[in-house]
């Protein structure tokens, strides 16, 4: 088991720096403010968020209030077949007044345009396994089509660099049946935070870490990691590691 730990630790070493080479690379090539990069699971929820520019204030507000809300959720892209998506072409400035995500979020965060670069494995059809989202905030203008071209440029490549790694990671076993981990047919024993956090927790992360990338108070992290260890039946890290994941 440790030495299944230890590969996965090492798959996540070959991974961080390719997507901070992608990062550099769209920043290169499409001016924005900041970026997000963030996994897309098999419910089509994003989680494992990589921020690049974003602040912890801005990405917790989106997180507890606003997520469910944006145009640009990977469940509302999962059967389009393009890989760059805007906020403009999503929520055309005519009914932008009309938009609680808009008006209470992005415009208050001087948001002006936002760009989803989506990443996509051949192995789950058309459903988006990664996605990086490109923030433009005031006083620049919306993303043009010439900052579009250069994205669906890139994006083969930042498909080619990063989507092998993410095949690689061990799928999550979210189902229980006689306190035994299982596939995902049954009743769910783990809701979406606590997949997150379980995973964060298998990439090596500390309590103080998985809070910053989920925008969440340590003692919350905590809590949540004493009920996945109840619903589990194990007393530690490593042992749900193995429960779910190996």
């Amino acid at each position: 088991m440790l030495n299944t730990i230890r590969d996965e630790a090492a798959s996540q070493c070959v991974f961080l720096p390719a997507l901070g080479a992608a990062v550099s690379a769209l920043a290169q090539l499409v001016r924005h403010s900041a970026t997000v990069f963030y996994w897309v699971g098999a419910d089509n929820e994003p989680s494992g968020f990589e921020l690049f520019g974003m602040t912890e204030t801005m990405h917790r507000t989106y997180l507890q209030r606003y997520c469910a809300l944006d145009p640009l959720h990977p469940s509302r892209f999962s059967t389009q077949t393009g890989n760059v998506l805007t906020l403009a072409s999503e929520l055309p400035e005519t009914v932008r007044d009309g938009s609680v995500y808009w008006r209470r979020f992005l415009n208050p965060h001087q948001v002006v345009d936002v760009m989803e670069v989506l990443l996509r494995d051949g192995t789950r059809g058309t459903r988006p396994a990664a996605a990086f989202s490109l923030l433009r905030m005031a006083p620049a203008e919306t993303f043009s089509e010439n900052d579009q071209q250069h994205a669906r440029a890139v994006q083969p490549l930042l498909e080619a660099a990063l989507v092998p790694a993410l095949r690689d990671q061990r799928p999550m076993r979210t189902h229980l049946r006689h306190g035994a981990a299982v596939d995902t047919d049954s009743r769910p024993s783990l809701t979406h935070r606590e997949q997150q956090i379980a995973r964060l927790v298998r990439n090596g992360l500390s309590n103080k870490e998985i809070a910053r990338d989920l925008a969440l108070a340590q003692p919350t992290v905590k809590t949540h990691l004493l009920r996945m260890f109840r619903k589990l039946g194990v007393s530690s890290r490593t042992e749900m590691i193995g429960a779910l994941f190996l």
